[in-house]
């Protein structure tokens, strides 16, 4: 089965120019770079321990005390099979926005020598195509008090607190049915899935926070790539209108 693509706001839907991007560690970049995989951690181990979790009175709301057993029922039993699967659930989240973020710099590529990529959406979709994979934008509800319609592990994966909500995230989902006999799985914590980077890099950027010799080193990696004509040192920093 192909990627497929999954939309939980109907009016709110990527289109092909949407601008993404990922921050990495520089050892999270090099892994995606020269080994050609992007990484999807397990939604349980993720920072955010609510991660795929149906609350209890989720889909109860103000009907809980006059709701027949039958349905009661019912809601327990999709409770039960949401919260059971989430150990399957694997993701690979970027970030929308049409320009640097200081805040996802400082959330995810940490300080110093950190790497930005920047792609679209129409990129990451041609690339992954042939993978078993859902995609989507991430929705951010107050879970008991918004109406949220779930239908399986699925919508949950593209379900978020809103508290979360200024990560503008856009995931990739992937449901390891295969268990730990995937050949896929680096560990209990993640899995891998091939790529060609040169196919999904559109810039890259290095940190603002780095020094010249970490860009050095990045300029001398990206070349051997062929890529070097993408790179870019952020100016987040840089008194406006100065590019050095």
């Amino acid at each position: 089965m192909p990627l497929s693509i999954r939309n939980l706001s109907p009016s709110d839907v990527a289109g092909s120019e949407t601008t993404l991007w990922k921050y990495l560690t520089f050892e999270k970049f090099l892994d995606f770079l020269l080994l050609k995989r992007l990484y999807f951690r397990r939604s349980d181990k993720l920072t955010d321990p609510f991660e795929c979790i149906m609350p209890p009175d989720m889909c109860l709301g103000d009907r809980k005390g006059s709701m027949p057993q039958a349905e009661r029922d019912f809601i327990a039993a999709h409770e039960q099979y949401i919260n059971s699967a989430r150990s399957k659930v694997f993701l690979n989240s970027w970030h929308i926005n049409e320009y640097e973020s200081e805040a996802m710099w400082k959330l995810f590529g940490g300080s110093g020598h950190s790497i930005a990529i920047r792609t679209t959406f129409g990129r990451i979709m041609s690339e992954m195509a042939p993978h078993e994979l859902t995609a989507g934008k991430v929705l951010y509800k107050d879970m008991i008090k918004d109406d949220c319609v779930i239908s399986d592990i699925f919508d949950f994966a593209l379900l978020k607190r809103k508290p979360f909500e200024h990560e503008r995230e856009f995931r990739l989902i992937f449901i390891n049915d295969g268990g730990d006999d995937n050949p896929r799985l680096l560990d209990s914590f993640g899995l891998h899935i091939p790529v060609e980077p040169a196919d999904i890099v559109d810039k890259i950027y290095v940190s603002p926070l780095s020094e010249p010799w970490q860009f050095e080193l990045t300029q001398a990696i990206i070349d051997k790539q062929g890529l070097g004509e993408r790179l870019i040192r952020s100016t987040l920093f840089n008194f406006p209108g100065n590019k050095r």
